[in-house]
Parts: C-alpha cells; structure tokens; sequence
C-alpha cells in the first residue's frame, strides 16, 4: 500500500549512503576543531570499526558504532533480547566515561567524528531511548557539540527525535543548544518534523516532548515540500494528543496545504492503514476548522477521498487490523457528511470492493444516492431505460416472428394469416430508435467520463459492454430484417433458417438480461435475489466439479457395463416408423434403432444427468444385469440421496448470508452504479451549457432539482436552498412539491375539525375531482414524459429506498467494539509496563555502575594506604 514515503521526501534514518567531503564543508561553525577519526576497519558484517588502542579517545565512538548495527534491523518495538544487548552497549560506554572522568579525556573523545560526519552524541542519538546520565556526561563534557551538523545537516536533537528518547534527555539537548529547536535539515526540517512521526512512545511522553519543541515557533516551520510538523503527523499517525500541541501552537496548521496541495485529512486518508490513523482522523473531524479539510481539493483537483482510492489501488490487505484501519477512517469522512460533488460518486466506485461495500451503506452515502434518484434527470433516465427495454423485447419478438413467419410459410399459409412485411414496419423502425437511444446514452457517458478524467472506469464496467451488445445485435437484426428480400431466398435453405433461430434467440436472451440489471438498481428485493444467485453460483464451484466428475464417472460405467449387448442391439418398435400412425412427413430414420439410455456414452450421461434431477423412469430396466444394478442402488444413494441434500444445504446458507449480511450491500452497490453514471452525464450536460466545475458542482443534476425542495429547507425569505449551500431564487422554486402537498392535505384524518356540512361538502367536491381527474392525469403526464412532470413526491415513493436490513455482520461488529476498545486499553497497558520495566532495569545498571564505581574508589584508597604504610613502615 503506498504509503506517505511516495507522497512527501521522507528520510529514511537507516538508509546512508557515501557523502562527498565537499558536501561536509560549511556543516560547521567557522573555529570548531574536527578532530580526524582513527583508522577504520569494515567487518564481517559490512559495518566499520575503528582500530584504537584501549588509551585512544577513538574508543568511545567504536563503542557506539558498535552498538548501532545491533539496532539497525530490529522494530521499533524492541524484543527482549535486543534489549539487553542494547544495555550491554550502555553499559561499556558508562565503563569507558569512569575511567576517563577528566574534562580533558572526554572532550578529546566527544569532538572526534566519523561515518557521515557525526560525533560520539550524535551516534548516541540515534540509539533508542539512550539513558539521560550517559547523554548529561557527553553534554557537560562538551555542551557545544549540541550545535553540530552532521553530513545531513542534522543535530544530535534531530536524531533523537527521530528514534525517540525521554523528556530527560530532551531537556538536556535543548537546554545546552535551545535555538536547536528551531534549526532545520539540509531539507528544511526541524527536530519536531521528526518527532511527531513517533507513535510508539507513550502518550503522556509524546505531549510533553512536542510541548518543548513546538514552544518557540516549531510548528510553524515548512520543509522543502511545504510541509508543516502536523503534516507529517498525520501521514504517519501520532497521538491525538501531541496533535492537539501542533494545533495549539499554530491553529492555522489544521488547513494548511503543503506544496501539492495536500491538507493533513489528505495524508491521514492516503495513510488509512496505519494503526494511528483513525485516531488522527477522528480528531481532525472533531476541530471545526478540520472539519472543513474534507471538501478541499489538492493542486490536481483530488478530494481526500479520492487520494484514498488511489492509495488502495491494487491493494490487497493481508493484515486484518490494517483492513478495519483503513474502513474505520471511510466510515469517519463518510460520516462528516463531505458535500456530494460531480465527482464524490466515482471516487467511491474507484474504492476497492471491499471497501466500498464499507461506503455504499454509510447513512451519508445512501441520503446522497437516495437525493440523486428521485431528482428528474436520474429519473427520466432510469424511466427511459426500462421503457426502451421492454419495447426492445415485444418489438423484436414481433419482428423477429413475422420474418421466420414470410421465409418459411407457404403462400396459402401467408394468405390466410394476412400476413405482411409493412405490418411490422413500426416495430422495426422502432427497433432502429431503441438502438439510437442507447448509443446516444453511451456516447454522452463517454463523454461525461472523460470530462471527470474518469474514462478508464468505462471499459472497465461490466453494464458497459452489455449495453453495447445489446445495441450491435438490435442493429444488426434489424437491418438484416430490413434488407432481406424474401423473393430471393429458396425456402429450403435450412442453415440460413437455423442460425437466425439461434441468433435471435441470443438476442431475447441478452435483452432480458438486461432487463435483470436495470431491476437491480430499481427494487432492493430483486437486486439482493440476483445476488444470492450469484453468491450461490460462487458457492458451489467446487461442488459442481465434483458433481460432474460423479455424473462422468457413472455416466461411463453404465456406458461400459452395456457395450456390444444384446439390449443395445436389439431394434426399438415403439420408436419405429408406423404409417398408420404417425405421417409421412414426421418420419426420422434416426428414432429406428437402440432407445436403451446407456448404449451411447451422450446418451448415458444425459440419463444420469436426468436421474440425479429425479427423473428415475422405469426401475426395472437394469434387472437384467447385477452390476447395473449395483451401480444403480449405489448412484441412487451417492448422487440422488445425498449429494442432492448437500446442494439444498449450501444454497441455503448461502442464499442466507446474502439476505442476511449483504443485503444492503448488494441493492446500495448497484444503485451507486446507476446514479454514478447519470450524475457524470448530467454534469456533462450542465458543463456544455452553463459550463459549470466540477470542483463547485455539489449536485450535478438541472438546477430545478435543486428547488424542488420542500419548505423545511427553504430559507425564510422564501429562497430554497441547494445541497451546496448556494441560495436559489424564488422564481426558480418549484412549485410541484407544493401543489402535490396541498391536494394530499385534503385527504388529512384532522382536516374535519370544527367544520360545519357545508364545508364538509366542499372537501368532498374536491376530493372526489381530485381523485378521478386531477392525480391521474398529472401521473399519465408524469409517465408519458418519463417522470420530468411528476411531483417529488411521487419520485421519491416509488424510487427511493429509506430503510434497508441491518446486515449481521454490522450487529457483530457493534457487540466487538467494546472489545477492541479493552484490547486498546490492555495494549496501552503493555506499553506502559513496558516502559516502566526498562525504566527500572536502566536504575539497576546505573545503581549496579555506582556500586562499582564506590568498589573502585574504595580499593584505590586502600592501594594509596597500603604505599603509606609501606613508606612509613621503611
């Protein structure tokens, strides 16, 4: 999953490479004495030592070289056994600074630099978590070494904010150096920019520590790229609360882009997967100048959402928790409600399947799709649609009928039924101005998706290709239809006749098929019933090969057991032909000859193909043979008996889970298909003809679905109100939903309070015109103008869907949300033991060095007596 690395220059403190000295020159204040380090020697493992004697001041920075591959490999969270290799480095160099306690000593060993210009504190730094009275030694011993740059133009503060060290430390680098807080890298970094990408320390320790660095104006600081502190700890997750410091410090910084563009929301989305980021997220949304980032677009016009979806594009996560990180943060930006632009819909359908089941459910999602359908364009179209279909379907069966109908019928016949070839002549044309419709409706989809630079997502969609299908088989038998002239066609040309059967036969199939799609995105109840089929076909793949293999297996063994017998040898009589019986012209030589089902291999496996579906037939046609019998009784049990229940059983658990789980999911997907691509047509449209942005569209439907709200979102001087916030002229207010409104106030249970029989009469009159004159014909107008003069109301009844099952896996869900939070807490918990058990084991070492310090003292004291007493005594 890309992650923020390819988003913004990260530096990778575990990669160096070779610095030219050149590069180095200038890194330091003019006056500072660099001592040269002693010789090197590479090891085994491809790491440097220093070749030094035990009095060399080289020794310490060996120490530390030493120490720093054992580290270098290994997690942030440390394992036991690096640990107490870690301790073990401490511990030498605690040993080497008490037999060098002069100034002068530590000072010659604190001012020598290595590998990339770095000296003893800066490779200290970069260890994790170094003990404080290790760095207080180095500190006291030369504070001045706080300022230096290494060949990355890094201070031994910025290291240790890069791998983290305690508030202790922290102090002691800032008091010796405090305008380090404000110095930047070769890229424009300060130490904060490092620290706030931790978020493994603990909380209270992160607070701390980016309190003292952000205090003086940190925060505030861009890198090369543009990039505030906040930036990067939303790319990479943090607490909320060191958020919360960078915020205090520099408000302004919950808004502010970098150099593309990019707010915090955007790289705290493109980073969903990181463990930290529904936390920084979830903050985010709760500042109310946050809030506002999940409408803001970067320099290439991207919403976070979209930065989202090109993040997850040909992710397939493995990690469970990086998965429900990822669907955590959608369902937070979901939930802030971001404004529905031309574009919001696509971005969702560029999500991965996965995670847009996690989308399409979302109450914000379903409001948008629901506001979207019921608005006239989407309805015109998806009227239009269904319309076109079934006049497809009864035009071509016409056709196709009277053709078969003048090619093969006699003269006599054609006479006698009356028929001709300009009866169906509008059922043709018609044929020509349905396939007209759906290629004017795919040209300007094209052309929509290329405006939302989205046309990739058109070849793409499966409905894509059988929209065009259904529209080059319309055509081609229309024309042919058209064109034939029956005159010229011997009536005896059977493979002609053949393959128009099966072509048109292909045709009705596909334009039902079509028919079954457009249902889907109309009525949730049929769409989760072509899911279940789905899901029920996926389901029994494997049950279906090896249900085939069993029928082969049978089909061939019965096929076997009859081979070259009698039975197969024998002619059948009840099949031959019978002149008295049957015409001349029902005659078939094929029908004289074997009728026993097994004496064909074709044949054996149609009959077991049969028998398993429960067309036994006669029981006792394998009387004649033991092992036919056998195979029968056995076939009877395996395939009939018991496979058969096996396949009851898995289709209703699987038809099951997509009524139970998926149901929403199933009917929300395919309306987000349909809405989606009526949304880019409509903004199409209103791009040519008012030449309107995408990046300001927030409903791409006519403005006059905009003021078909009702009074509720109407503001008080009678002005509506867009989904965008624009105001709307009275003018433009729509006066359907009102008129709508007032005729059903008549029919209100309270409208008969305190009124006399006269009125009562009135209502009556109206009522009663209303009901047989008024609401039919404006619905007749509604339909024959395919929605556009229906009232909202009536849209919103008939397409709209408000509730949908609550899916079971959502319930589960809610039940664990408790859980995952006491897994938080007890993960906390771990970390903070943790903490305080390496706390504790650094007080031992240091308690166990005193101890050995005060031995030491103690026997050179007596080794000074014991010379006194020697000089005495002589």
């Amino acid at each position: 999953m890309p992650s923020y690395d390819e988003v913004g220059p990260i530096y990778n403190p575990h990669v160096s490479g070779a610095v030219a000295r050149e590069e180095l020159d200038g890194a330091h204040v003019e006056g500072d004495v660099i001592p040269t380090a002693p010789p090197m020697r590479e090891t085994s493992s491809g790491y440097y030592q220093f070749n030094v004697e035990p009095g060399d001041p080289g020794v310490l920075l060996s120490i530390i070289e030493e120490a720093i591959p054992t580290q270098q490999n290994a997690p942030r969270s440390f394992e036991n056994e690096q640990r107490d290799l870690l301790d073990l480095s401490y511990e030498k160099i605690r040993r080497w600074l008490w037999s060098h306690n002069t100034l002068e000593s530590r000072q010659a060993a604190v001012y020598i630099r290595g590998q990339n210009d770095s000296t003893p504190l800066h490779l200290l730094c970069k260890l994790h978590n170094p003990p404080a009275d290790i760095v207080q030694a180095l500190v006291e011993a030369a504070p001045e070494i706080c300022g230096w740059t290494d060949a990355q133009g890094w201070l031994p503060l910025h290291h240790a904010c890069n791998h983290g060290v305690s508030p202790d430390v922290l102090t002691l680098l800032i008091q010796a150096f405090p305008e380090g807080k404000l110095q930047t890298d070769h890229q424009n970094r300060t130490a904060l920019h490092f620290y706030v990408t931790r978020n493994t320390d603990n909380v209270v320790t992160m607070a701390l520590n980016a309190e003292m660095l952000s205090n003086t104006g940190a925060a505030a600081i861009r890198d090369v790229g543009g990039m505030l502190p906040i930036h990067y700890a939303s790319a990479y997750g943090t607490h909320s609360a060191v958020l919360e410091v960078l915020v205090k410090a520099y408000p302004e910084s919950v808004t502010a882009v970098e150099n593309h563009g990019r707010t915090p929301m955007h790289l705290a989305m493109v980073n969903a997967h990181r463990d930290a980021s529904p936390g920084v997220i979830q903050f985010l949304l709760d500042h109310p100048a946050g809030k506002q980032a999940i409408n803001s677009r970067d320099k290439d016009g991207h919403l976070p959402l979209h930065l989202m979806a090109l993040g997850l594009k040909g992710y397939k996560p493995d990690d469970r928790d990086k998965k429900s990180h990822v669907s955590d943060c959608l369902e937070m930006y979901l939930a802030a409600e971001p404004v529905a632009t031309a574009d919001f819909l696509t971005a969702i359908q560029d999500l991965p399947d996965w995670l847009q089941d996690t989308a399409v459910v979302s109450k914000h999602v379903r409001n948008i799709l629901n506001d979207k359908i019921v608005q006239r364009f989407p309805t015109s179209i998806l009227m239009l649609d269904g319309m076109f279909l079934f006049s497809l379907i009864v035009c071509f069966a016409i056709t196709t009928q009277t053709h078969i109908d003048l090619r093969l019928g006699t003269d006599e016949y054609i006479a006698e039924q009356q028929i001709h070839k300009d009866d169906v002549s509008g059922a043709l044309m018609f044929l020509y101005v349905g396939a007209g419709y759906f290629v004017m409706r795919e040209i300007m989809q094209m052309g929509s998706l290329m405006g939302l630079n989205s046309f990739a997502k058109y070849f793409g969609d499966p409905s894509t290709w059988l929209d065009m299908t259904v529209i080059v088989l319309v055509l081609y038998y229309a024309i042919t239809m058209s064109v034939t002239d029956y005159n010229e066609i011997a009536p005896d040309d059977n493979d002609y006749l053949n393959e128009f059967r099966t072509g048109v036969a292909v045709t009705q199939g596909i334009l039902w098929a079509a028919i079954i799609v457009f249902l889907k995105s109309t009525l949730v109840d049929f769409a989760v019933f072509v899911g279940g089929l789905f899901n029920v076909a996926q389901r029994l793949v494997a049950f279906l090969i090896a249900v085939s293999t069993i029928l082969l297996a049978f089909a061939q063994m019965f096929y076997f057991v009859y081979l070259d017998t009698d039975i197969c040898e024998a002619p059948t009589l009840s099949l031959a032909f019978e002149p008295q019986v049957y015409p001349a012209e029902y005659f078939d030589p094929d029908l004289v000859g074997c009728s026993f089902p097994h004496c064909q291999f074709g044949d054996s496996l149609l009959k077991v193909y049969t028998m398993m579906m429960g067309e036994i037939g006669d029981e006792t046609r394998y009387s004649t043979n033991l092992t036919a019998q056998i195979l029968f009784v056995g076939f009877a049990f395996l395939v009939v008996i018991l496979l058969s229940n096996v396949l009851i059983a898995i289709v209703t658990d699987s038809y099951e889970i997509i009524q139970n789980d998926r149901a929403a999911i199933v009917f929300w997907s395919n309306r987000l298909d349909f809405v989606a691509e009526t949304d880019a047509i409509a903004y199409a449209i209103q791009r040519r003809l008012k030449r309107v942005d995408v990046k300001d569209t927030a409903n791409a439907g006519f403005a006059s679905n905009a003021a078909e709200e009702p009074r509720e979102q109407q503001g008080t001087d009678g002005d509506a109100f867009a989904r965008n916030g624009e105001r709307i002229p009275k003018r433009e207010v729509s006066y359907f939903y009102d008129g709508w409104h007032q005729i059903m106030m008549l029919f209100d249970e309270n409208l008969f309070d305190d009124v006399d029989w006269l009125e009562t009469c009135v209502y009556n009159v109206f009522r009663f015109f209303c009901v047989f004159i008024i609401i039919p014909l404006w619905l007749t107008a509604g339909l024959v103008t395919a929605g556009w003069l229906w009232p909202p109301q009536v849209r919103e009844y008939l397409f709209a869907q408000r509730d949908t099952v609550t899916s079971r896996s959502e319930l589960e869900r809610k039940k664990l949300e408790k859980l995952k939070n006491i897994q938080v807490d007890l993960k906390s918990m771990k970390q903070e033991i943790t903490k305080e058990m390496a706390n504790d084991r650094i007080d031992m070492a240091r308690m166990k060095a005193e101890v050995e310090t005060i031995q030491n003292e103690v026997l050179v004291e007596l080794m000074q007596l014991r010379e006194l007493m020697g000089s005495l005594i002589m």
